[in-house]
This record gives C-alpha cells, sequence and structure tokens, in this order.
C-alpha cells in the first residue's frame, strides 16, 4: 500500500509492522467464512476452561509437561524444531547440551505474545522463574520481564519491566535479551537498540536464537485485544504441517552487535533500515488504527 510506505524498508520491500491476515480474512466464500465462523466458537468455548486451567497450573507448579500440553495441544503446533548451528540433528545430545542454559545470554527476535513461551520450552530449566527476558526501551536502558509480564509488554509495548541496573545477579539464570525492543511480523529483524555502555557481557555464554513461526498471523506487530489474539490461538484450524516453530542456535566467544546480526540475515531476517525502529512503528501503529486500511497487504 502506497499510504504505508513510509514503512516499508527500501532495500528489501519488506513492511516489518503491516499484520499478516488472517485465514478468515481472506476466504472470498462467504459460505466458508460463515461455516469456519460457526466451527470456531464452540472449538474457543470448549477449549479455554482446560488454557485457564492448565496455564494456572503451569503459573503455580512450573512443571513442563503443563505448558507443553497448552502449547502443542490447545494452540494445535506440532512441533519446536531446535537446532544447533554445526551440529547434525540426529546428535541430540550435544544440540540438548547447546539449548539456552543458566549463565546464557541469549540474543533473540521479538514476534508474538507467545515468544516467552517458547523460549521458556526450550531453556534447560524446570522453573519458569530461571527465565528472565531484558527488553530496551528507546534510550537503551533495559528492563526485566518475566514469561506472563512479556506477553503484556508485547500487546502494548509500554516500559512495565524493573529497569536493569547490572547483569552481575543474572549469572545463575536463563537470560533471552530481545534487542529489537518491539514485536515485529517475523519477516525481517528491526534495528537493535544501541545498549547502554553500562552494561557488561563479560562471564556470559553469548549466544543467539533465530526464530520463525508458522502460521505467520500468528506474530503480533501492532496491538490486538488479548481475546482476540487468543481466539485465533485456540481455533487454529490450519493443517498440523503449517503450525511449527524453527528455531536456530549460534554460539559466540564474546558479544559483538554486528556478528550477533548476521545469524538472522542467514535465516532470512535480513536487517532493514536503521529508521525502522520503536519510535517508528508508534508512528506506525498510530496511522494505523486512524486509516481505513484493508488487511490483504
Amino acid at each position: 500500500m502506497e499510504k504505508f510506505s513510509s514503512w516499508r524498508d527500501k532495500g528489501t520491500g519488506i513492511s516489518p509492522f503491516m499484520p499478516v491476515p488472517l485465514p478468515l480474512s481472506q476466504e472470498k466464500s462467504a459460505f466458508k467464512r460463515t461455516l469456519l465462523s460457526v466451527v470456531k466458537v464452540p472449538l474457543f468455548i470448549i477449549k479455554l476452561p482446560f488454557f485457564i486451567l492448565f496455564t494456572l497450573a503451569y503459573y503455580i507448579t512450573s512443571l513442563k509437561p503443563l505448558a507443553n500440553f497448552v502449547f502443542f495441544v490447545l494452540f494445535g503446533f506440532k512441533n519446536i524444531d531446535f537446532s544447533v548451528e554445526g551440529v547434525k540433528k540426529s546428535n541430540i545430545d550435544v544440540i540438548n547440551k547447546n539449548k539456552p542454559s543458566p549463565n546464557d545470554i541469549i540474543v533473540a527476535n521479538y514476534s508474538s505474545p507467545i515468544d516467552g513461551l517458547i523460549y521458556a520450552l526450550v531453556a534447560n530449566t524446570y522453573n519458569w522463574h530461571n527465565v528472565k527476558f531484558l527488553v530496551p526501551n528507546q534510550s537503551g536502558e533495559l528492563f526485566e520481564y518475566s514469561l506472563w509480564s512479556l506477553v503484556n509488554h508485547s500487546f502494548d509495548n509500554s516500559v512495565s519491566g524493573s529497569k536493569v541496573e547490572s547483569l552481575s545477579s543474572y549469572k545463575n539464570k536463563v537470560v533471552f535479551l530481545l534487542l529489537e525492543g518491539t514485536t515485529s511480523n517475523n519477516k525481517a529483524l528491526l534495528p537493535f537498540v544501541p545498549l547502554s555502555p553500562n552494561y557488561n557481557f563479560d562471564g556470559f555464554a553469548v549466544k543467539t536464537l533465530v526464530s520463525k513461526i508458522s502460521p505467520g498471523y500468528l506474530t503480533m506487530p501492532i496491538p490486538v485485544s488479548k481475546l482476540g489474539y487468543l481466539f485465533e490461538l485456540l481455533t487454529n484450524l490450519n493443517k498440523l504441517t503449517l503450525n511449527y516453530i524453527k528455531l536456530k542456535c549460534y554460539k559466540f566467544d564474546k558479544f559483538e552487535v554486528v556478528e550477533l546480526r548476521k545469524t538472522f540475515a542467514l535465516n532470512s531476517l535480513n536487517s532493514i533500515d536503521k529508521n525502522l525502529n520503536i519510535a517508528e512503528k508508534q508512528k506506525f501503529v498510530a496511522y494505523y488504527k486512524n486509516h481505513d486500511v484493508k488487511k490483504t497487504d
């Protein structure tokens, strides 16, 4: 759309803030749209109590099987395909050892409210309390979020976490660093927010984790209602083979942003214009909400 050309990367043509349209909105047949709606509503009503029960139980107990039930049974994902650069997929022991672990700083991309759950599920810890998410504001100050508070951040992008003065207290935690500072549609990598020089990454094992989500409409580059998003999660009627998460991990000797970014480009998440940052996304969202947008771009 020409009206949104200001937020399109000139080099790649990608609009990182444009939401991926829902399948129902693309269905041309009125009969099929009605049929899908009729099927989805009771499915949501049936699944919702189980979602509440198992999510609450996971919150209290931190037992991963509970979270797995929510993710794979209720949300309908086939699998989380986790791989490590340079390691054969058949070498399962080595892959498991290289999963996000305590004392790791993992730079990961950020595209949806379920990112926190995905990353917690693959972490080498059974307690979600040991998984922390650090997200920068526009000034480069880091704020800490839990698995749960990160969900709220993804919906409104408000700075609600506790400010991080030093990284020394995170040495026994699995730390995911979401340097984009805000969500995108998972079609490119947003510019990393330059961090304050006060943060020292010495003593941590440095990794990147590239995440690709299918179906793409579960990404959330602009805010939607929490209930509406949950409705789509619980009524995902895609073929099972189309519902998956791909994660690829890379290891580094030291924290160098330029080198870290390259791993995302290797997985089709190219770097885009440095001006397509948090501030520009806020402008995009305001413009998007105040104009009659045909959501099929």
